[in-house]
C-alpha cells in the first residue's frame, strides 16, 4: 500500500484546466531599440570616418587620388578576374557539352551492334 498523503488537501478540480502556453510564442520586433542601434551606427560610422579624415597623413586632394588610383586598379584586377572566370565557365562547358555528345555516340554505337548481333542471331 502506498501513501498518497493527507486526505483532503488535494485543490478541487476545475471543469476548464489553464491550457498550457504555447512552445512557439511569436517573436516581437522592439523597434525603439532597434532605432537606437542604427543610429549608434550611423552615429560610429560618421566619427570614424572624421577621425580618419583630420589624422590622415597627406592633403585632401593626395588621399582623393590614392583612393581613385586604388579604385581603378581594384576594377582592372576585378574585371580581369571575372573575365578570367568566365573563360574558365565557357571552357567547363565546352568540355561537358563535347563529354556528353562522346557518351550519346557510344551508347547510339552500342544500340546498333546489339541490333547487328541481334539480327545475326535471329537470321541463324
Amino acid at each position: 500500500m502506498s501513501y498518497a498523503g493527507p486526505a483532503g488537501t488535494r485543490p478541487p478540480r476545475s471543469a476548464n484546466p489553464p491550457r498550457p502556453a504555447s512552445p512557439r510564442a511569436e517573436p516581437t520586433t522592439d523597434w525603439h531599440q532597434l532605432a537606437i542601434f542604427g543610429a549608434g551606427l550611423a552615429l560610429g560610422i560618421a566619427v570614424g570616418a572624421g577621425v580618419a579624415l583630420l589624422t590622415a597623413p597627406q592633403a585632401g586632394d593626395e588621399s582623393r587620388a590614392d583612393i581613385t588610383r586604388y579604385a581603378r586598379r581594384a576594377s582592372r584586377m576585378l574585371g580581369r578576374r571575372s573575365r578570367s572566370a568566365w573563360l574558365d565557365l565557357q571552357d567547363e562547358l565546352h568540355g561537358a557539352s563535347d563529354s556528353l555528345r562522346r557518351r550519346r555516340a557510344r551508347r547510339a554505337q552500342r544500340k546498333s551492334l546489339a541490333r547487328e548481333v541481334q539480327l545475326e542471331v535471329n537470321d541463324a
